[in-house]
């Protein structure tokens, strides 16, 4: 057998994408890739040199399509520090709906424990994007009494629980089969309420409150 057409590599990591989304990563070997393309059996390592090389490849993209969704949701949230910090988690959860076996790939152990430099500079960039919109937000008013590391902390574990929540179809069920896009939204809320475009306005209505609170109690 021989591939007399199109791409390989992308054909070979397209495929993968696939046999993640009906089987999960530990399903994806180069032979059965090789087989279910009919090409030879060494023919995916003109381009891959092993399996984690396809796996490390496939968590690149991943990382990649996973930021532009962030960087688009934030564009698209506007100005406002807090507004496009909450578009950032937002953001990775609709990709990993929308891309699950991507998003299996960014987070399988395997790939985790891979050696790769560009898999690291893509880490690095994922998480700059998210430390950085964190960083703005709680300058603008969001938790300013938090220590900044534990509030970066948070927004990643909050980001990353709740995007694996949603994008495993099991626990759809579990979670009462309410709507997947409401639930998500709902459960961000409590991270960064949507309609929250301002905490310093928001300090000053509570002043307000309380100052009118006074005066009546006097």
């Amino acid at each position: 057998m021989s591939y007399h057409h199109g791409n390989l590599r992308e054909a070979l990591l397209r495929r993968a994408v696939q046999v993640i989304a009906d089987s999960g990563v530990e399903a994806v070997s180069l032979r059965g890739l090789a087989r279910d393309l009919g090409v030879s059996h060494a023919a995916p390592r003109r381009h891959f040199a092993d399996r984690r090389a396809l796996l490390a490849a496939l968590a690149q993209e991943g990382f990649r399509r996973s930021l532009q969704a962030m960087e688009d949701g934030a564009r698209e949230a506007g100005d406002d520090p807090i507004a496009r910090h909450r578009a950032l988690g937002r953001s990775y959860v609709r990709f990993a709906c929308e891309d699950p076996a991507y998003f299996r790939a960014i987070n399988h152990p395997e790939v985790s424990d891979l050696v790769d430099h560009e898999l690291a500079a893509a880490k690095r960039r994922w998480f700059t994007t998210l430390r950085e919109g964190a960083e703005a937000a709680q300058r603008a008013g969001w938790h300013p009494e938090a220590d900044p590391q534990a509030l970066v902390a948070f927004s990643v574990a909050a980001a990353m629980g709740a995007a694996t929540l949603f994008a495993d179809e099991r626990w759809h069920g579990v979670t009462g089969g309410s709507d997947a896009e409401k639930l998500a939204d709902d459960v961000l809320d409590l991270v960064v309420h949507r309609s929250r475009t301002s905490a310093p306005r928001a300090r000053k209505r509570t002043a307000s409150r309380s100052k009118r609170n006074e005066r009546s109690a006097s």
